[in-house]
């Protein structure tokens, strides 16, 4: 399978991987033939791209450190604790502490060296998906550093948690603003402040998790919210939710820019490790994080556009690379493997637009528009 942009769809392709609602249902299943009408859903809800099945790519699966089922329940979970809150009722919380249990228990198990969190969403789905996906990088992450059983568990009900004090937001607040006026700031540096609030209003509370959550926007110069602590102020496990939340936030589509490439998204946290990030954090997230996928399209130092069919461990920064078109962007009547590991005088020089008329060169990562790693 490979990832094809929704402007690029077209009835009759094949869905290959499961497109999910905010709430964790199913829209569109695997082997799901496209219809115009699909196609058009996709686009009104705000989806960017999808993964479709392709003979030239059909043994190319996505290997996620957390099982479908169980991301549909976790996100299911929150998505009832939201509206319950919303509304002005208390939630269960102990079926989200059961929740992260559950994921601990397969972030434990997944034997993967590297991974890569399956980014598929719409651009209005701002709670729900990312939250899930911070607390499973989290623990990614955590588990990387031999964090304990303990530790873990308290990471990832945190992580989950971070975000739940937005629901205090104004309806409609923030969406598709690129700018902010001092009030919307102040607001917005309020909601780690809420979400601790809301986390310790319930009965058998984490305070550690209601700390990840107060923290988790402090950076070690004092530039963070809502206290600008420094470095020995800010706890290691909320320095670890820091690094995970803004990894996802510049790695989905938003409607004012397409997404960071991982790489992108990996290269901003290098270029502000030790200054903004935690140095030690970050590095465990550059040795584990496949900067390049399997089923990302890639334009080559050769001009040449492929796709990502395999990682090469050890060194994911030069995988095996699956070529489709030259370097005059003329279709290969046989396409050809490159294996970035032996063929050492080729690189990946930028993940390539869907459309492969314009691509993100690797020296110009595209804009962060002010208040969108908020």
């Amino acid at each position: 399978m490979m990832r094809v942009g929704v402007d690029q769809l077209k009835p009759g392709m094949v869905v290959g991987y499961p497109v999910l609602s905010e709430d964790g249902s199913i829209l569109l299943n695997q082997g799901v033939t496209l219809t115009p009408l699909y196609i058009r859903k996709l686009k009104e809800l705000g989806f960017r791209s999808i993964f479709i099945e392709t003979e030239l790519f059909r043994e190319i699966k996505l290997d996620e450190p957390l099982k479908l089922e169980t991301r549909q329940k976790v996100q299911r979970i929150l998505h009832d604790t939201v509206r319950r809150l919303q509304r002005g009722e208390s939630f269960a919380y102990q079926d989200v502490v059961k929740a992260v249990e559950q994921v601990l228990v397969e972030i434990i198990s997944y034997e993967g060296v590297m991974f890569c969190l399956v980014q598929m969403r719409s651009c209005e789905d701002s709670i729900f998906t990312h939250s899930v996906n911070v607390a499973v990088l989290s623990l990614l992450i955590g588990k990387a550093l031999d964090l304990s059983v303990l530790q873990l568990k308290k990471l990832g009900l945190g992580g989950l948690l971070h975000d739940v004090g937005k629901i205090r937001f104004p309806e409609g607040f923030l969406k598709e603003k690129s700018s902010l006026d001092e009030e919307e700031k102040k607001i917005i540096r309020m909601h780690p402040v809420w979400s601790r609030e809301i986390i310790q209003s319930q009965p058998g509370y984490d305070f550690l998790a209601s700390l990840i959550a107060l923290q988790h926007h402090e950076r070690l110069d004092g530039s963070g919210y809502p206290y600008g602590l420094l470095e020995n102020d800010i706890h290691f496990l909320s320095r670890i939710c820091a690094c995970s939340d803004v990894y996802d936030a510049l790695t989905v589509d938003r409607p004012y820019r397409k997404r960071f490439s991982y790489a992108e998204a990996l290269e901003y946290l290098m270029g502000n490790a030790g200054k903004l990030f935690d140095l030690q954090v970050v590095t465990a997230m550059v040795r584990h994080i496949a900067p390049y996928p399997v089923g990302e399209m890639v334009r080559l130092t050769t001009g040449e556009v492929g796709v990502v069919v395999k990682l090469n461990e050890g060194l994911p920064i030069r995988p095996v690379v699956r070529v489709i078109r030259d370097q005059s962007g003329n279709t290969l009547e046989k396409p050809k493997d490159v294996d970035l590991m032996k063929e050492l005088t080729v690189g990946i020089l930028c993940l390539a637009d869907e459309d492969e008329e314009s691509f993100y060169p690797q020296a110009e990562v595209p804009p962060i528009i002010e208040g969108e790693l908020d």
